[in-house]
């Protein structure tokens, strides 16, 4: 009884939302779109969180320098996500310069909102357990570097 009735709310909480078309949760196009200042400063949180967190060591950003797109993949028929694929040279506090390459991902589902698209980054010589490949390759060899 209990689930009958929790089924038949949940369908109405769900009819009662006006469904969007798919473009409406397009990654903006833009050829500085790597530059934005919501993915710069996500990008930071993000390599902070790591290295502090995860990683357990005291690295973190200083700087972003020159980011840049090198190669869009678009959503079509074929790929159900867009993919921005974006290179940027970084400083950490240790006074290093160390090539970025980062990955924005547009959303897969109806929930999904621009700002909240994938961003997955690889800092070269900073992932210790090869999550991305050797140097990065999985996110560098997708855009011909």
């Amino acid at each position: 009884m209990f689930a009958s009735r929790f089924a038949l709310a949940l369908g109405l909480l769900v009819s009662s939302i006006p469904l969007q078309t798919a473009s409406a949760f397009e990654l903006p196009r833009s050829e500085d779109f790597c530059n934005t200042g919501w993915v710069l400063s996500s990008l930071k949180t993000k390599v902070d969180g790591k290295y502090r967190k995860y990683n357990g060591t005291k690295l973190f950003l200083i700087d972003i320098i020159n980011p840049k797109m090198r190669y869009e993949r678009e959503r079509d028929s074929l790929h159900r996500v867009g993919r921005k694929f974006c290179h940027a040279t970084v400083r950490m506090n240790d006074g290093r310069k160390r090539d970025m390459w980062y990955l924005l991902e547009t959303p897969g589902g109806f929930a999904g909102a621009p700002k909240f698209a994938g961003l997955e980054f690889c800092i070269a010589g900073l992932d210790p357990w090869h999550v991305y490949g050797k140097d990065c390759s999985t996110i560098r060899n997708s855009i011909g570097w």
